[in-house]
């Protein structure tokens, strides 16, 4: 019996998520023989070309994972000297736990929502079970709320930018069907009082988002066909 797996390739459909800004257009075919179906601005979507995605009629949401932008600690810790303010490596693995397990919470609701997808977390050789597999990359938090028994408070216009990295793939074969980037920054506003409760309140904003056009994009393109025959 197939298990769900934390590892490694995966996307979405016509959900227009995307590159990282970038001023380069995107390539039009990848390393593993995706084709680019749709670009914009701040998004791309590869899928392979031959992908049949409406003969899947069971879905599962893999854990989803956090990286943060290279070189984020080390810059924000040199803007910062007070050693209260450093951002540890005990700070930066408890915001990948929490945004990890916020980021697959809000996909697998998404997914959950009346008509809600087959989700299964296990299942038998043969079987046609498709695998949403959210990335988070390139996340840059302005103001993080650290563990520090400092009373320091932390201001700012933005909570940060992050890129979501979406894939989605055959869950026998784990071959990625389709592959998808798009990149959000929290909008500036004035300056406030930042903080865990408004860094998570940011980042939820983008994941919905991300999540909504998931399910719109699977509805679209899945149960549409299924509807025709």
């Amino acid at each position: 019996m197939n298990k769900l797996i934390s590892a490694a390739s995966a996307t979405l459909l016509i959900l227009s998520v995307g590159c990282a800004s970038t001023s380069e257009p995107p390539p039009s075919t990848t390393p593993d023989g995706l084709e680019l179906v749709r670009s914009e601005k701040h998004s791309a979507v590869y899928m392979k070309p031959d992908a049949q995605l409406d003969v899947y009629e069971k879905f599962g949401v893999v854990p989803c994972q956090v990286a943060f932008q290279k070189n984020w600690q080390r810059d924000y810790n040199s803007a910062h000297r007070s050693s209260t303010q450093q951002v540890k490596q005990r700070d930066m693995d408890r915001i990948k736990t929490e945004l990890g397990e916020e980021c697959t919470t809000f996909f697998t609701n998404a997914l959950s929502e009346e008509p809600a997808y087959d989700l299964v977390s296990e299942w038998q050789q043969g079987e046609e079970v498709l695998l949403v597999f959210p990335n988070i990359v390139n996340l840059d938090i302005t103001s993080p709320d650290l563990n520090s028994p400092s009373m320091t408070r932390s201001y700012s216009a933005s909570a940060g930018s992050m890129t979501m990295y979406l894939e989605l793939i055959d869950a026998e074969t784990s071959e990625v069907l389709v592959r998808a980037y798009d990149s959000k920054a929290d909008p500036e506003t004035f300056v406030n009082y930042a903080n865990r409760i408004t860094n998570r309140q940011a980042a939820d904003r983008m994941l919905k988002d991300w999540a909504t056009r998931l399910r719109a994009a699977m509805d679209q393109t899945l149960r549409a066909s299924s509807d025709d025959m």
